[in-house]
C-alpha cells in the first residue's frame, strides 16, 4: 500500500502498468493533462483525496506482476534520488491540507526536475516553482521555454485553412448565384445556395485569421439573405424570416453595412407579405441607419412606400418617393448592392417595378400604368441576363389591375397573357397573391356578367393551381 500518492508513484503505478498517459487517464477516470502535472511534479505534488482513493483502487486490483514491476520502480527512483543527494522523505503539503478543487503541491524547496519545455510548462502550471525550486531552475531555460510557447502559439494562429483562391472562388459563387437567380426558378436554386453555403459552414468550422473568418460570415449571411428571398418566394414565409435573422446575425458578426441595410429590407418585405406592415415600416426605417450607398437607401425609401400605400397614407408614401430621388444623387456604393447586385441590386427597372405596386394601392390607375410600363421596356429591351421574369410579371400583373382600375377589361387580359404563360416553376407565391387580388377587382359590379370576364377569372384560378411551391412533390418541399 502507499501512505501518500505522489507524481513519482503515480508514474511508476502507470509505467508498471505499461499504459500511455492517454490510457491512464481514462482508466482513472481523470483528464490526461492533470496525470501529466502529477508526473512533471513529482514527490512535491500530491493528487487530491478522491484521486488518491482511484490510485488505490488501481493498485489494489492489479496483478502480482504489476505489483512487483510498481514496487521495483520505485526502488529504482529512490536509488536515484540518493544518488542526486536528494532526501527520502517526502515534503508535508503546502499549509498541511489541499484545497477542494486543487491538486496540492508540496512544499517547494526541492529542486525542480524537468527534462523539456513541456515539463518546465506544467510545473509553472501546478505551481510547483516557487522559493528554492524557482532559484534551482536555469533562467536561460525558462526564457527560451517561454520564447517557444510563443512561437508555437503564434505559428498556430497564422495556420488557415482558407486561401485566397478560396475565398475568391466563394465570392463568384454567391454573385453568380444572386445574379442568375433573377431569370432561373427558385427550387434548383436553393440547392445551389445550400450546397455553396455548406461549404463556408465547414470552412467556419476551421481555423482562419480573423480577417478571413469575417469574409466567410459574410458570405454566410448573403447566402442566407438569398434564402431568404427563394424561401419567400415560395409562400414560406416563416421559414424566410428564419433565413433572414440568420443574415442579420452574420452582418452583425462581420459589421458589414451593405448586408445590414440589404437584410433590414429582406425583412420588412417579409413581414409586409406576412401582413404585418407596422412592423414592416419599422425594419425598412431601421435600414436607413446602415444604407450608405445611393441603391440602398432608394431601395429602403421604396419599400417603406411600398408599404405605406398598403396602409393608406399616401403622405407618408409621397415622402417616401420624394426621399428616395434625393438619394438617387448620393455618389456612393457599396460592395453587396452594386458589386454582386442581381438579388441584391435595385436597378432602375425594378424601381419602376416598386413604384407600380405602389400606385395601385393607392388606387392611382395612371402612374401606376406608367412605371409598370416603363418596367416591363427597361426588362425587355435590356441584358438578357439582368432581366427578372418574377418583377416583370409582377409588374405586368399591377399593369393589368391599372387597366381594371380605368375600366378596360381588354387591357387587363392583353397585360396578363405572357404572366399567365409562364412555367410552373417559375409561379412565386406573390404573383398568386397579386393575382387574387386582381381576381376581386374581376369581381366587381363594374365587370359583372362580362363573358370576357368569367374567362379571364377562370383562366387566372388555373394558374393559381399549379404555382412553383404547389409543383413540389410532398415532403421534398424546399424552404
Amino acid at each position: 500500500m502507499v501512505g501518500q500518492w505522489s507524481g513519482r508513484e503515480a508514474r511508476a503505478l502507470r509505467d508498471a502498468k505499461r499504459m500511455s498517459i492517454r490510457q491512464f487517464a481514462a482508466h482513472l477516470g481523470v483528464h490526461e493533462r492533470l496525470v501529466s502535472k502529477w508526473e512533471a511534479g513529482g514527490v512535491r505534488v500530491h493528487p487530491r483525496p478522491i484521486n488518491q482513493a482511484a490510485l488505490d483502487t488501481s493498485l489494489a486490483r492489479s496483478d502480482d506482476v504489476v505489483r512487483a514491476r510498481f514496487a521495483a520502480m520505485l526502488d529504482q527512483a529512490d536509488t536515484a534520488r540518493k544518488a542526486e543527494g536528494e532526501s527520502d522523505a517526502e515534503q508535508p503539503t503546502v499549509g498541511g491540507s489541499s484545497a477542494p478543487g486543487f491538486e496540492t503541491p508540496a512544499d517547494t524547496s526541492a529542486r525542480a526536475h524537468y527534462s523539456s519545455d513541456a515539463d518546465l510548462l506544467a510545473l509553472i502550471d501546478a505551481g510547483a516553482l516557487r522559493g528554492e525550486a524557482l532559484a534551482a531552475i536555469s533562467e536561460r531555460d525558462l526564457i527560451m521555454a517561454a520564447a517557444h510557447e510563443a512561437s508555437e502559439h503564434a505559428s498556430k494562429a497564422e495556420s488557415t485553412n482558407v486561401s485566397a483562391t478560396v475565398l475568391e472562388q466563394l465570392d463568384a459563387d454567391v454573385t453568380r448565384i444572386a445574379n442568375e437567380y433573377v431569370r432561373i426558378p427558385p427550387a434548383p436554386m436553393m440547392v445551389e445556395m445550400l450546397r455553396v453555403r455548406r461549404r463556408v459552414y465547414r470552412l467556419l468550422e476551421g481555423h482562419q485569421r480573423p480577417a478571413d473568418t469575417g469574409h466567410l460570415y459574410l458570405l454566410a449571411g448573403s447566402l442566407s439573405g438569398l434564402l431568404a428571398n427563394a424561401s419567400s418566394d415560395l409562400g414560406h414565409y416563416d421559414a424566410a424570416g428564419e433565413q433572414v435573422r440568420a443574415a442579420w446575425a452574420y452582418a452583425e458578426l462581420c459589421e458589414h453595412n451593405g448586408l445590414r441595410a440589404w437584410t433590414r429590407g429582406m425583412h420588412a418585405l417579409i413581414e409586409y407579405w406576412s401582413d404585418r406592415p407596422r412592423r414592416a415600416v419599422e425594419l425598412a426605417q431601421s435600414g436607413q441607419e446602415f444604407a450608405e450607398s445611393a441603391t440602398a437607401k432608394v431601395r429602403l425609401f421604396n419599400i417603406e412606400a411600398r408599404i405605406w400605400s398598403q396602409l393608406g397614407s399616401g403622405t407618408d408614401t409621397d415622402r417616401c418617393i420624394g426621399e428616395a430621388d434625393e438619394a438617387r444623387e448620393v455618389a456612393r456604393t457599396d460592395t453587396l448592392h452594386d458589386e454582386v447586385g442581381g438579388v441584391f441590386g435595385f436597378n432602375e427597372a425594378k424601381s419602376h417595378y416598386y413604384a407600380g405596386a405602389t400606385y395601385i394601392h393607392l388606387g392611382r390607375a395612371e402612374p401606376a400604368l406608367a412605371a409598370a410600363q416603363r418596367t416591363i421596356e427597361l426588362y425587355t429591351s435590356g441584358p438578357s441576363e439582368q432581366r427578372s421574369y418574377g418583377a416583370e410579371s409582377l409588374a405586368r400583373v399591377d399593369s393589368a389591375a391599372a387597366h381594371l382600375i380605368n375600366g378596360s377589361l381588354d387591357g387587363a387580359t392583353e397585360a396578363l397573357a405572357p404572366v399567365l404563360a409562364l412555367d410552373e416553376d417559375k409561379r412565386i407565391a406573390q404573383l398568386e397573391e397579386r393575382l387574387t387580388g386582381l381576381r376581386r377587382r374581376i369581381a366587381g359590379a363594374h365587370f359583372c356578367g362580362a363573358v370576357e370576364a368569367r374567362q379571364l377569372d377562370e383562366r387566372i384560378e388555373d394558374f393559381c393551381g399549379t404555382t412553383a411551391a404547389k409543383s413540389i412533390p410532398p415532403g421534398r418541399q424546399v424552404c
